[in-house]
């Protein structure tokens, strides 16, 4: 009987819920905020454009497709493309990850004055111009079918901006022929948590409800038979929903839920056979590696009577810092590849950068066993490519990104080790995104090299903690090395995210996560590595910490970029 009641009064709660919600409708002022928001504007423009038919086949790369309008420049709307895949080389090299379509007023001259298509906002390389829809009150782009009698300029799109009009490319409101079965990404959110609640959280709607609001919002965002409020089914149950509060209210149980129009989210019924389809390909070229290693073998031996044919090429070859520049670029789009090293050739000029790099990160003032690392001759050189680490880092990054944002400020850390080792890496300052260098001994190069850093493998008798031990110093990277001993050692070569670093005023030895920002509050969070400076008391004696040390417990916070060899007298 209890239970009865207790849904009975949730029920009548949900109910007066709902009254209170159409009563505040009523207001004019209850509920526009919400609408504001969700809306960039309510005057006549399309919110959502398709591209299509352009007849030059390079531009086409660049502007064809989907886009949807974002915010305001010179008094009308910009749309940007929504990008579904990795774009493919163009006519000025890779093609750029976002195009636009957007309005320029008459302030730069009236050869300026009107519409364009172009990688950036005013950006001095552009794709097309049509000097269409001028007027301030027109807030349509040329040919997007809102209305034909405002269709002033039937083919009047300019491939580039003084070229010929392409009489095929149009920009229309709904999608061509050919665009009809493009899948609707996941957008729409209800609020899951209780009004009030911090940090509220946002769910995805199911796919059959987020198409039907991504529809009614192509065509105005608005109610039926002039009203503010569509039925929706979905799941068994009938929603209503209020375009002017932005609320769905269930129509059985009365519960009212707030909604919105979030960032597109990736749809897993289109993701899972195109994953499956990359596995499987994956498995291919893993095989067919396979095959490709036994052959190398054989091989070997004619390529090092090349090697002297091959440096005298050396003009002719494509700089490795090149190479380096386009594989970061497939790293940010998530290309796969197979699991290999590719050895540095010993004449590349990296190695002497690799050497000069070491001697500077080695203080001038530290000698002793220090000293030795100024005498290191680098052997051999190897470049990491391991998209699976590569992943779990750039999610990792992502998430610290995210976690910064949310919280306050912190402070911007540099690193002692040259950026010039990985010129072609592009560092994030925001998140203390740094170069580092592991040391570590022959027998772990392949483990790292494979699998990433892996905290759960650290050693519980860490100074600071039981995580991974980084350094900005080479000769402190050197103890690690195995050098001390056998001569020859080997070093790593990373980048590692530091984020919000808590500096150790002593030794932390019972670490095995991050400290918390606020020991009193935890729902703070946590910071996201530890640094130990120089000069910071480590409780085994009367000497303090010599070097600059850096210790994380997610090794997923570090990417090993190359494999150093070395030996010293």
């Amino acid at each position: 009987m209890h239970l009865k009641a207790a849904h009975l009064d949730q029920f009548q709660q949900n109910k007066q819920k709902a009254d209170a919600l159409q009563k505040a409708h009523l207001n004019p002022l209850v509920g526009s905020k919400r609408k504001a928001d969700a809306m960039i504007s309510e005057k006549d423009f399309e919110p959502v454009l398709y591209v299509s038919g352009c007849s030059h086949a390079l531009i086409a790369a660049h502007i064809e497709g989907r886009y949807t309008a974002t915010k305001w420049n010179h008094g009308k709307p910009i749309y940007e493309k929504e990008q579904t895949k990795q774009p493919a080389d163009g006519f000025w090299g890779p093609t750029p990850r976002s195009a636009f379509i957007y309005f320029w007023d008459e302030r730069d001259g009236a050869l300026q004055h009107g519409w364009w298509f172009a990688p950036i906002v005013g950006h001095n390389n552009v794709w097309a111009f049509n000097g269409a829809n001028r007027e301030a009150e027109v807030l349509t782009v040329p040919e997007s079918c809102l209305c034909l009698a405002r269709r002033l300029f039937e083919s009047g799109w300019r491939i580039t901006f003084d070229g010929d009009i392409d009489k095929t490319l149009r920009v229309t409101a709904s999608p061509a022929k050919g665009l009809e079965d493009l899948k609707l990404e996941l957008r729409w959110e209800f609020l899951a948590s209780p009004e009030g609640a911090s940090p509220e959280d946002w769910q995805p709607m199911k796919q059959d409800m987020n198409d039907v609001l991504e529809k009614r919002w192509a065509k105005h965002w608005d109610g039926d038979d002039g009203t503010d409020f569509f039925n929706v089914e979905s799941n068994g149950f009938t929603y209503r929903i209020d375009c002017y509060t932005m609320y769905q209210e269930n129509l059985k149980t009365y519960r009212c839920r707030r909604i919105r129009r979030g960032e597109p989210r990736a749809s897993m019924a289109a993701v899972l056979p195109k994953l499956m389809a990359k596995d499987a390909e994956i498995a291919r070229l893993q095989a067919q590696n396979s095959d490709l290693f036994k052959e190398l073998d054989k091989l070997d031996d004619k390529v090092r009577r090349l090697e002297q044919e091959k440096a005298t090429l050396m003009d002719s070859v494509v700089e490795h810092d090149g190479q380096m520049m386009l594989q970061e670029i497939w790293r940010m789009g998530r290309q796969l590849q197979v699991k290999v090293y590719k050895e540095v050739p010993a004449w590349h000029k990296l190695y002497s950068i690799i050497k000069d790099a070491l001697l500077d990160a080695c203080p001038k003032d530290h000698f002793g066993h220090c000293h030795r690392i100024r005498d290191a001759h680098i052997t051999e050189v190897k470049q990491i490519f391991n998209v699976e680490v590569w992943k779990d880092y750039e999610f990792r990054k992502k998430r610290v990104r995210k976690e910064l944002e949310e919280g306050p400020a912190c402070v911007r850390l540099t690193s002692n080790l040259n950026s010039e080792v990985c010129s072609w890496a592009e560092l994030d300052p925001k998140i203390n995104e740094i170069l580092v260098i592991h040391g570590t001994t022959f027998d772990k190069i392949d483990q790292i090299a494979t699998c990433g850093f892996d905290e759960r493998l650290a050693r519980e008798s860490g100074l600071y903690g039981q995580g991974v031990y980084f350094t900005d110093q080479s000769c402190k990277s050197l103890q690690y090395s195995g050098a001390a001993t056998q001569h020859v050692g080997c070093l790593i070569i990373a980048r590692l995210v530091l984020g919000r670093p808590f500096f150790a005023g002593g030794p932390q030895k019972n670490l095995k996560i991050e400290p918390f920002l606020d020991v009193n509050d935890p729902s703070k969070g946590r910071f996201h590595s530890v640094i130990a400076r120089p000069g910071t008391p480590t409780g085994l004696g009367p000497q303090p910490q010599v070097h600059q040390e850096y210790v994380v417990f997610d090794g997923a916070q570090a990417y090993p970029e190359m494999i150093v060899h070395f030996k010293i007298p």
